[in-house]
């Protein structure tokens, strides 16, 4: 919240992560487990998420989208930062336990 309303501006790229990083089907079984409902991930080539998603946005950002999750899937961002403990002074909650409370609340 800070970088959001501190009188100056943190000047960097600030990468938010939780404590793990989670591929697409990990994701996808948290959900199961907690929602007790089957959520299922299913892999598209780029080619058909760019397919789908120039339906909603323009071709070339589509194509952007589609290479960035190309990317992603390959391990491109399998990583976590400290960003959130040193710019809240909190250690990051997991996806899980996210899950798990915002659950309970519905």
């Amino acid at each position: 919240m800070r970088a959001l309303t501190d009188d100056r501006a943190p000047n960097t790229d600030l990468v938010l992560t939780g404590p793990e990083p989670l591929a697409h089907d990990e994701v996808a079984a948290i959900l199961t487990r907690v929602g007790g409902r089957p959520v299922v991930h299913r892999a598209l080539t780029p080619e058909e998420l760019g397919a789908r998603l120039a339906s909603v946005v323009p071709p070339d950002f589509a194509v952007l989208l589609a290479d960035l999750d190309r990317a992603i899937a390959q391990g491109a961002e399998d990583r976590t930062t400290d960003t959130v403990e040193r710019v809240t002074g909190r250690p990051p909650h997991g996806f899980r336990e996210v899950v798990e409370r915002e659950w309970a609340g519905h």
